[in-house]
């Protein structure tokens, strides 16, 4: 028997379900540890935006870049793909141990870019090789746009997979920053995350419970 459905046997099992399926998305979303598949120049954009202090993916729970896709769930793409590539992100892709997520970032990546036309070899978007979560649009995107996209998908799997329905993701998003977004509202966004989950008024939550679960 499968702890759903020892718990739903169990008074309040339904209550208990959630609350552990809400502190796994949020130890997931803030633990991404990512794999980076660079080509071209996109991927300097993304070493701006992973090494560079400014632009720090610590913030985001994603600073620690893995050699080996065996230890990441995070693949992030950025560059141009062909063919003969293909095979090798696959590979990359289901070494990754699961759940695992992919952003592409750049039109290269996303739809082959300005190759798109009079090439043989490029591969007219990632997702005709591997799934992809979040897309990060832009020629190349800027360091925030990444940022963005890496807070698009911690929303993601927070909102996403539960125990009882393992697997089920929401459809991919197109994470383009908007204009006039800078580093610093990206980052004010977060600290209101941050905020909201780190502080909880316990009487208030109870009795919201209790009358959800009828305890």
């Amino acid at each position: 028997m499968g702890l759903v459905a020892q718990m739903d046997q169990i008074s309040g099992g339904s209550f208990i379900l959630t609350r552990m399926d809400e502190v796994i998305n949020w130890a997931r979303a803030n633990s991404l540890w990512p794999l980076v598949f660079g080509t071209s120049c996109c991927a300097i954009e993304m070493m701006m935006a992973t090494g560079a202090a400014r632009h720090d993916l610590a913030r985001f729970g994603a600073e620690v870049v893995r050699p080996s896709p065996r230890q990441a769930d995070l693949l992030i793409l950025a560059g141009t793909i062909v063919k003969r590539m293909a095979p090798r992100l696959r590979t990359l892709y289901e070494q990754m141990a699961e759940p695992r997520y992919v952003i592409a970032t750049g039109a290269c990546t996303i739809s082959g870019g300005p190759f798109v036309y009079n090439s043989y070899t490029t591969i007219r978007g990632a997702d005709q090789i591997i799934p992809v979560d979040i897309y990060v649009p832009g020629c190349p995107p800027r360091p925030e746009s990444l940022l963005y996209g890496i807070l698009a998908l911690q929303k993601m799997i927070k909102s996403g997979e539960s125990l009882r329905e393992p697997g089920i993701r929401k459809k991919p998003v197109v994470s383009e920053l908007p204009p006039g977004v800078k580093l610093e509202d990206i980052t004010l966004e977060l600290r209101q995350i941050l905020g909201d989950e780190g502080i909880t008024n316990i009487p208030e939550e109870i009795a919201r419970r209790e009358w959800s679960t009828g305890l």
